[in-house]
C-alpha cells in the first residue's frame, strides 16, 4: 500500500521502495544477461542466413496481455493483490508459438518506485533488451531509477523489459515486443528490481513462482 511500511518487507514512502541493504545475487543475474546477450547477438551475426531463416517462419503475431498488480489491499479489481509486499505479474506463467513475434501488452498498476540498488547503478536492467518497447506509445530504450518499478528479464534470451511505475491511483502501459526463438524451450522470467520482502528487498513475491518469477514457454 501506498505510504505504509510493510512487515519484514522494504518500507514504501513517498511512492519508493526504500532498500537497507543491496541484493549481491543481482550482480550474478548481471553477469548472465550480459553473456545471453553477447550470445545471441554472436549467433545473429554469424548465422545470417539462419536468421533471415528465422524471421521468414515467423509469420503469426501472437498478442499477450499481462497485469502488473500493486501489493495493496483495495483498488480496482483485479489490480491489486491484497497481500502487503507482495507486487505480482500476472498471468506468470506465459507460452508462446516458436518463431512467433509476440507483443507483450502489459498495464502497470503498481505506483511504487524501486530502484537498482547503488551497486548496480548503470545496470543493464535499466535497458530494454531484446526487443522493442514503448511507455505509454512512447518509444524508450531506459528507464532510469526514479521511474523503474520492476522488469520482466529472461537471462536465457537476452531479454529485459523495464517497467516504469504508474501514476498513483491510474495505470502505465508498457508494449514490448520480440520474435520468440524458433527452438522450443522452457525459460523463467523473474524481475530484478528488489520489490519483495525482507532486508534486501529479494524474498517474498521475487523468490516465489507465480509472482514476480515465472515461465517462458516457447513450443
Amino acid at each position: 500500500m501506498r505510504g505504509q511500511p510493510r512487515d519484514g518487507a522494504p518500507e514504501r514512502t513517498q511512492g519508493t521502495r526504500r532498500l537497507t541493504l543491496a541484493a549481491a545475487t543481482s550482480g550474478l543475474a548481471t553477469m548472465a544477461l550480459v553473456v545471453s546477450v553477447l550470445g545471441v547477438v554472436a549467433a545473429n551475426s554469424a548465422s545470417p542466413s539462419a536468421a533471415a531463416t528465422a524471421k521468414s517462419s515467423a509469420q503469426r503475431v501472437l498478442h499477450v496481455n499481462l497485469i502488473g498488480k500493486i501489493d495493496a489491499t483495495s483498488g480496482r479489481p483485479g489490480t491489486f493483490t491484497g497481500r502487503p509486499g507482495w507486487p505480482a505479474l500476472a498471468p506468470s506463467d506465459i507460452r508462446v508459438p516458436a518463431g512467433a513475434t509476440v507483443v507483450l501488452t502489459i498495464k502497470e498498476y503498481d505506483d511504487m518506485v524501486t530502484p537498482l540498488p547503488t551497486t548496480m547503478m548503470g545496470s543493464m536492467f535499466n535497458r530494454v533488451l531484446g526487443g522493442v518497447e514503448t511507455v505509454d506509445g512512447r518509444p524508450v530504450t531506459w528507464v532510469g531509477d526514479t521511474r523503474i518499478a520492476h522488469t520482466i528479464t529472461v537471462p536465457a534470451l537476452g531479454i529485459n523489459v523495464p517497467l516504469p511505475k504508474a501514476p498513483h491511483g491510474g495505470v502505465t502501459t508498457v508494449v514490448f515486443t520480440f520474435d520468440a526463438p524458433t527452438t522450443p524451450g522452457s525459460y523463467t522470467w523473474q524481475c530484478e528490481t528488489p520489490c519483495g520482502a525482507g532486508l534486501t528487498g529479494w524474498g517474498g513475491a521475487m523468490a516465489t513462482y507465480g509472482w514476480m518469477r515465472g515461465r517462458f514457454t516457447i513450443g
